[in-house]
């Protein structure tokens, strides 16, 4: 099993302009921050006694049989990039740790 934690980016103006494909043709400028809330993403293989092969979830559940069916695009083209064979389950979800004082 793998688990991302990544913080969330909050971006004040220019967002977007920080790519590679943006700012090698045009000047790119970004003034951005991140918050102590984070996304996490956990990604395992799945086993195989479902009747499905693939679960993806996010504010959607996805059950799916083929990599074709998936219907979020980047796990879909991820999938396909990354070759994978096997079954596997992604879950994104937001952990908001709540500080009361």
């Amino acid at each position: 099993m793998i688990i991302s934690k990544t913080p969330f980016r909050i971006s004040f103006f220019g967002g977007g302009t920080d790519y590679p494909a943006w700012y090698k043709e045009h000047k790119g400028a970004v003034l951005a921050t991140t918050i102590n809330k984070y996304c996490y993403i956990t990604c395992r293989y799945l086993p195989p006694f479902f009747d499905y092969k693939h679960r993806i979830v996010y504010s959607k559940t996805e059950l799916a049989k083929r990599v074709n069916e998936i219907k979020h695009i980047s796990v879909r083209e991820t999938l396909k990039f990354m070759h994978i064979k096997r079954g596997i389950e992604i879950l994104k979800g937001v952990l908001l740790i709540i500080i009361i004082f």
